[in-house]
């Protein structure tokens, strides 16, 4: 089952400046307790002492209704619920709306090594923040040997058997503009809307191997801009040893996909051969997806341009062709 800690909660915050505005009560408490899931549960019944079906594996939000109940109990009252509540194994608890907890609550959430954590958000944004900050890292992953990279806007996932040339096309396609997210293991996932993400590895990140030359930091290298930790992936391009004994595509009428987490994703196969610019062939490729995107398919339309020119000429032929 996925899991993440609450220190990884923590690290994908501040990756994206703090966006669920938090900051935590109780130290470094129940950083490595387990979060199993996105979704969040409002602990209104368990505050009433009703604890069946109390989802306490779940990031537990108390905003308004909760802290104003909570004031309406005498502090024996409060100390008994809290004591129930906070027995289970709840991993992290957040208090919206800027809401101060009980000085009690807080220390009996140390106590059973339980994050408190207090946010200036309103509940609902809460919600939807943490759903869209964490979302990812539950979902079906995939991971696949090849290079990830932004060519024109377009998530184009090259592969290729070792040798046919895939770093290298990577390293040209990065100098004349267009953005790494990651060489050699690409990880991707599938989310709710059917959108398959690839993002870099996190041990590898944005570095690259080369041979002869050994591996190199295209972050570094190249600059922040030569760069992105994810993209949706849009195309998927093989490359492979020319072979003279094999039928190319000269065309492009037909279609072509690759399966990835039960997705069909747009693939085609580009030969590779001294002589042929593998680099401005991915470009080529990346642009005229774009322009299929755009409802315009230059073999069809081509195509259909030949099949109005033969039925003018030759109505006879046309009907057969």
């Amino acid at each position: 089952m996925p899991k993440i800690t609450v220190s990884k909660f923590f690290e994908l915050n501040e990756a994206k400046n703090n966006a669920l505005k938090i900051r935590r009560l109780t130290g470094l408490i129940g950083m490595e307790n387990d979060i199993l899931g996105y979704d969040i549960n409002r602990p209104g019944m368990a505050l009433f002492k009703y604890f069946r079906d109390f989802a306490y594996e779940r990031i537990q939000i108390l905003g308004k209704g909760e802290a104003n109940y909570i004031l309406t109990l005498d502090e024996e009252n409060k100390i008994d619920v809290f004591e129930e509540m906070l027995s289970y194994q709840i991993p992290i608890c957040i208090f919206t709306y800027n809401i101060n907890p009980p000085e009690s609550f807080l220390e009996i959430a140390k106590k059973n090594n339980i994050c408190v954590i207090i946010s200036e958000l309103k509940t609902s944004d809460m919600i939807r923040g943490i759903e869209s900050l964490i979302e990812e890292e539950f979902l079906e992953s995939f991971t696949i040997h090849g290079g990830l990279v932004e060519v024109f806007g377009v998530g184009v996932l090259i592969l290729g058997k070792s040798g046919v040339g895939k770093s290298e096309a990577t390293l040209e396609l990065i100098s004349k503009g267009h953005r790494l997210i990651s060489d050699d293991i690409v990880e991707f996932k599938k989310l709710k809307d059917g959108r398959i993400i690839g993002r870099k590895n996190e041990y590898i990140k944005h570095n690259m191997e080369v041979r002869g030359i050994g591996v190199v930091d295209i972050s570094r290298l190249s600059g922040m801009s030569a760069i992105r930790d994810k993209k949706r992936l849009d195309l998927i391009i093989e490359l492979e040893h020319w072979k003279d004994d094999e039928q190319y595509d000269r065309m492009g009428l037909f279609d072509k996909t690759y399966n990835i987490l039960n997705t069909e994703v747009p693939y085609q196969k580009i030969p590779v051969r001294s002589g042929r610019n593998v680099c401005i062939l991915i470009e080529t490729a990346a642009k005229n997806y774009r322009l299929k995107q755009m409802g315009y398919n230059s073999a069809k339309e081509l195509d259909k341009a030949l099949i109005a020119q033969i039925e003018k000429k030759k109505p006879g032929i046309a009907n057969n062709y």
